[in-house]
């Protein structure tokens, strides 16, 4: 992880939980997707807290597209392209 990673992650992981995604995003209230398209699936949203808040921002393919993140029960949905409403 470069330094701005490990500033995030020391003030949003306090706990130094580790695992999978899978595992470690289950009773979440927000994601915050910096990575790779497609690693973020329904059954992950459907995991997390009620209304919980996604920023899928990944370019050019986000962790998940908006309209599954909304689908799966997401708040609020942000992505990195500039084709979709943030």
């Amino acid at each position: 992880m470069n330094d701005f990673k490990m500033k995030l992650a020391a003030i949003s992981n306090e706990q130094c939980i580790k695992g999978t995604l899978e595992e470690v995003i289950k009773g979440a209230d927000i994601f915050i997707g910096l990575s790779a398209g497609g690693v973020l699936t329904k059954d992950m949203v459907r995991s997390m807290n009620k209304d919980p808040i996604i920023f899928a921002l990944a370019n050019p393919t986000p962790e998940i597209f908006p309209e599954e993140a909304y689908e799966a029960g997401a708040s609020i949905v942000a992505t990195g392209r500039s084709d979709y409403p943030n």
